[in-house]
Formats: C-alpha cells, structure tokens, sequence
C-alpha cells in the first residue's frame, strides 16, 4: 500500500509504538485511541505521556524531592517513581519535558544529576480492574500481594523476557499497574497481556474524554 503524502506545513502527529483497532483523535499531538468499553479488566495505551528519567549520583539535593526507589509519589499531576537507586521516572499527560523539571534543582556542589526526555522511546500501557493481580502474577515472578507490594509501590521485572517497570497506581478504588518498557518491545508485550488475559476478558480501550 502506497504512503500517504506528506503535506507541506502540516503539523508532524507523534504516534505510539501500540496500535489496536477503534476510533482514534490527535490529542496534544498525540494519535491516541478513544475505544471505549465496559469490561472489568482493561488495559490502556498511554505511551503518549510524556516521560522524562533523571539520573544522580553522589548525595545529591535532589534525592530529599524525589521518592526512595521502589516508591512513587504524585505531585501536582506529575507522577513521580523512584524506578532504582539513583534513578527516577517522571510522568504526566500533556506537559512539556521541561515543565516536569523545572521545580526541581539540578546544580549540587560534589554531586551530579541529569535529565533525558524518553517520552518517544518508552511505551507506556496501563492495565486496570478486577483480576489485574492474578493476570500479572501469571507474567512475573514478584509477589503481588497488598502486603508486599501495595499501592504506591514501583519495581523491575521481566515479562516474556522483556525488561518492564511496574508501577501500581490504583485508580478508584480498583487495582491499576502502569507497565514501562522500550518502545520497540511495546507492541510485543501488549500483545502477550492481551492473550494472557484473555480468561479473564480484558479489552484494551483508549484515553478518556
């Protein structure tokens, strides 16, 4: 099938490394489905997120802003997530990678931080609703347990041999996971969550309006 022509002076859509099948807008220039559905479980695309990673080492200032590596924390809709020691991911939905940064102070004499905009290099899906724990359990090794990890907490793991970070943020009320990983192995790992769930009928749906 041919390509279809580039028109002169058109404003360049950012699209996400999942592709499903449903309506789709351009939101904050973001191709993103709007697929809607009733299931008790979903998983959502929400690689349009824009994400930033920020790097320390030494006793950096920064550490005392940012949470201890395994925990998050929002802060004014940014979704802070200490991913490692040293090392964090910031998250929010329609933002500039700088405005993520810019309340945070990177100059530290005897220490060093930086940060890197990955928002197109990362895929970013959500996984929502009753039997999210028992789907995941059946794809990590990690247990899952509220006691062990509760809502509020962030790890790295593998699934089907991909490097993946999750991060519970439960969303009223019910049991929700942000899952991270490469752009090139997002399609890959949405498709093995897509068959792994399928006992327990999950849908994948789009970005709410």
């Amino acid at each position: 099938m041919a390509e279809s022509p580039i028109t002169p002076g058109a404003v360049p859509i950012a699209r996400s490394p999942i592709m499903f099948d449903g309506p789709h807008e351009v939101i904050d220039g973001w191709e993103v489905s709007t697929r809607a559905s009733d299931s008790a479980l979903t998983i959502a695309d929400e690689s349009h997120l824009t994400k930033v990673v920020i790097r320390v080492s030494g006793a950096h200032s920064l550490i005392d802003s940012l949470p201890p590596a395994g925990r998050i924390a929002n802060v004014d809709g940014t979704l802070r997530v200490g991913s490692a020691p040293g090392e964090w991911y910031l998250l929010a939905p329609g933002a500039t990678p700088d405005s993520l940064v810019s309340s945070l102070r990177f100059e530290c004499p005897g220490a060093f931080a930086s940060w890197v905009d990955v928002t197109h290099g990362r895929a970013l899906m959500r996984i929502s609703g009753a039997d999210t724990t028992k789907l995941l359990a059946k794809q990590c090794a990690v247990n899952l347990a509220d006691s062990v990890t509760p809502n509020g907490t962030a790890f790295r793991t593998a699934i089907a041999g991909v490097t993946t970070d999750f991060i519970r943020d439960d969303r009223d009320g019910a049991v929700s996971y942000l899952i991270h990983c490469e752009r090139s192995s997002g399609q890959y790992l949405f498709g093995v969550l897509i068959d792994a769930g399928a006992e327990f009928g999950i849908d994948p749906v789009g970005v709410a309006r």
